[in-house]
């Protein structure tokens, strides 16, 4: 852990050229420091401990707001997520990583819903009294003023939602987003489109908030870069509605359309059932890429072979292993064996390693949530042992991720793709982006 006691000045640079949309390039424009959390200082930890919500002599309790039910649960895969949390703070808990204080979790179902989603943080902050939330919803954005004015720290999964952006007490596992997605967001997906040979695109979202705003973003990124990358847009459709089972009407229109690539931004359930009918309806799709769905369950259907999907993360097959994933597995073997190792379980022993770095950060002795906040902001050089390319949580705030990882379906199991390496894009700014009407948000991943 690298925690500076001061501004680290950054060289202002122009705008990244289209070379930078190559694998395992960050684009210099990263290096940015946005204001509001560019002047933050270290908190020393008190010598006399005052009296923190959460924490006692023996425990810090923490408090957690997922989707375990209802169509936003992606039908099993984000109660994943929690099993991951669990994992990781039974390891922290049997090597008294935090000394004599042991992590306790209190799990709320929000089902996705923004009415739920902000009771369920006034409950645990309440109620329950926690210290801080772990946010895997992509209800969020509901309980995000709340928790901001309550300056209690959060650490999740960002999901598309701009709060990672706004609020510095939020933090992302890894990367924030932009606090404006209408008008910030990266040149990434194109470019991973591009690297897998890619030349006609279908591109298709549900009609919510995140998940519509994703792919107009990828659609005007493939409008910006796609005569130099051979890319262009046959079809697209962000009217998707949440629970829609049926699929024959999208799989006709994107034969019709003549794609060769299929790119959506949709739960891993209706990735599922969407691929199935392109299948039956005999579209020419040469090519899939997917948000999510990095799991065995998917791995092993006949329809995916050959697709590839983003990960935030190196790939869990990745060699040799990191000591970070293999941490991972052994945990949840040991703590979780009956639970699956995915993307989801990744996620949440990741979002829970992120949150123990903050009670390290703000000091295991006395952890106030201003010293929590301040402390892992500056933290830089982070790699949850080696699961990612070293971040700084100061330059990632208020930025869209630029960078991922990618795993294709082959015979069954996932391989890293493109070597094992990150693609990259240029960060692009249009005020011009067309965003289709905002619904009630949910999750694009699952």
């Amino acid at each position: 852990m690298n925690v500076r006691n001061g501004f680290r000045m950054v060289a202002a640079v122009g705008a990244v050229a289209l070379a930078t949309m190559t694998v395992g390039v960050l684009p210099a424009a990263a290096a940015k420091v946005d204001p509001k959390v560019k002047n933050v200082k270290e908190v020393p930890e008190p010598k006399k401990c005052p009296a923190i919500p959460g924490v006692t002599a023996d425990e810090i309790k923490v408090g957690a707001i997922t989707p375990l039910t209802g169509p936003n649960s992606g039908s099993g895969f984000f109660p994943n997520i929690v099993e991951g949390i669990q994992a990781r703070f039974a390891a922290a808990n049997d090597a008294k990583e935090l000394g004599a204080r042991k992590l306790t979790l209190v799990s709320l179902d929000d089902k996705g819903d923004t009415a739920q989603n902000l009771s369920s943080a006034q409950n645990l902050v309440e109620q329950e009294k926690v210290y801080a939330i772990l946010t895997q919803s992509g209800a969020g954005a509901a309980s995000a003023p709340y928790l901001n004015a309550k300056g209690i720290p959060v650490v999740g999964w960002q999901l598309g939602l701009d709060i990672f952006g706004k609020y510095p007490n939020y933090f992302g596992f890894q990367n924030a987003n932009a606090a404006d997605l209408k008008t910030n967001y990266t040149s990434r997906n194109a470019a991973s489109m591009s690297k897998a040979g890619a030349k006609k695109v279908a591109l298709i979202a549900s009609n919510t908030g995140n998940s519509a705003v994703f792919i107009e973003q990828v659609n005007d990124s493939i409008k910006r870069f796609g005569k130099d990358l051979g890319l262009e847009v046959a079809y697209k459709t962000t009217d998707v509605p949440v629970g829609n089972t049926e699929w024959g009407s999208y799989a006709q229109q994107i034969k019709q359309s003549g794609a060769d690539t299929l790119y959506t931004a949709l739960a891993t359930t209706d990735n599922i059932s969407l691929v199935n009918a392109l299948k039956q309806a005999g579209a020419p799709i040469q090519k899939i890429l997917l948000s999510a769905g990095y799991d065995p369950r998917v791995a092993a259907l006949p329809a995916f072979d050959g697709a590839y999907l983003g990960i935030e993360f190196k790939p869990l097959e990745t060699t040799p292993e990191p000591k970070g994933i293999a941490a991972f597995k052994a945990a949840m073997a040991k703590y979780r064996s009956d639970a699956t190792v995915n993307q989801s379980s990744a996620v949440g022993w990741l979002t829970a390693n992120t949150f123990i770095e903050g009670i390290k950060a703000a000091g295991v002795d006395c952890p106030t949530w201003k010293g929590f906040v301040n402390n892992l902001r500056l933290v830089d050089g982070y790699t949850a042992d080696g699961f990612f390319d070293p971040i700084d949580f100061q330059e990632v705030f208020n930025k869209p991720f630029a960078c991922a990882y990618y795993v294709q379906v082959v015979g069954g199991k996932f391989v890293p793709a493109f070597g094992g390496e990150r693609v990259c894009g240029d960060f692009v700014t249009n005020d011009k982006l067309v965003v289709p009407a905002t619904t009630p948000p949910t999750t694009t991943a699952g």
